[in-house]
């Protein structure tokens, strides 16, 4: 039996899979992204979920894989680790393994096969690994870095024009004219305190983005160059990835809300990686995280 965990800054989903991959149990706790929330938080969120799962099953857990939001090495991986033993001193014999979530994602996402998997959703990230096991990353900093492409990044981008707009330095359109008019911007001081609230407000920020990609379809000209940088910085992310390997079979999962949707940031997306590279299969991620965290479990060992 194996135990996979996706934590996240939203919640955590924890998974029993057994070893020919039935799903046995399910469970939703709060976040335990590691820098979201206090440590302690995300060790008893994670706690809750494998001792709810552990009640649907008898049988020994032999391996657990735990992707996490916000680790960014061996370091938090062990910290993670002695935590979860301290916590339930029955897993001192399971074999655990923490890593970043972009690990699970991908494993989710591609089925355990090589390739990439992109994020795009509040944040962006792009995340490959090839038969050997060997990954390299682009992009997911964090949203103060930019997370361009994402729906944190769309946002954003219209936020910065907006006061372009609002001073003359470029030509407004019908998007900039219905954002004037839904943050009520009327002055200078205004402007100000648009900027001061939006700042650190990243949910709120990528919450922006709808409008953007709806504008998009009726042909406004802000809101097609900003969709037109996103997929471009997209498009860094994935050739960095592309181009640390060779892979033998061209594979890309999408992953999140903004990059699965049906919008022209989606199409615009996926034209350009053709354009790239045609030989490029394209797809929905086949499974979720939390079931790929399980597959790692058993590939772990």
């Amino acid at each position: 039996m194996y135990i996979g965990i996706d934590g996240g800054g939203t919640k955590t989903k924890t998974m029993l899979m057994s070893d020919n991959g039935q799903i046995i149990a399910v469970y939703e706790s709060g976040p335990s992204s590691i820098r979201t929330v206090p440590f302690e938080e995300s060790i008893s969120n994670m706690t809750k979920g494998i001792d709810e799962v552990l009640k649907k099953s008898d049988a020994s857990i032999t391996a657990l894989f735990a992707g996490l939001g916000d680790v960014t090495g061996d370091e938090d991986g062990e910290l993670v680790r002695n935590a979860l033993v301290e916590k339930n001193p029955n897993l001192a014999t399971v074999h655990i393994t923490v890593k970043n979530d972009v690990y699970n994602a991908h494993a989710g996402a591609l089925e355990g096969e090589e390739g990439i998997a992109i994020i795009i959703g509040t944040g962006s990230v792009a995340f490959g690994v090839d038969h050997t096991k060997k990954a390299h990353r682009a992009g997911g900093y964090s949203y103060k870095e930019g997370d361009l492409g994402s729906a944190y990044g769309l946002g954003s981008q219209a936020l910065s024009l907006l006061g372009k707009v609002y001073d003359n330095r470029i030509k407004g359109s019908p998007l900039t004219d219905f954002l004037f008019h839904h943050f009520n911007i009327k002055s200078f001081p205004d402007m100000v305190a648009l900027y001061d609230h939006y700042h650190t407000r990243r949910t709120d920020v990528a919450a922006l983005a709808p409008f953007i990609t709806e504008y998009a379809t009726k042909n406004d000209e802000v809101a097609l160059h900003i969709i037109d940088i996103a997929t471009d910085e997209l498009m860094l992310m994935v050739k960095a990835v592309d181009q640390s390997f060779n892979f033998k079979q061209k594979q890309l999962g999408i992953i999140g809300s903004l990059g699965q949707a049906d919008t022209l940031h989606r199409k615009m997306f996926i034209d350009k990686l053709k354009a790239y590279d045609a030989n490029y299969q394209i797809f929905n991620a086949k499974k979720d995280p939390a079931y790929g965290a399980c597959l790692l479990a058993k590939q772990s060992l």
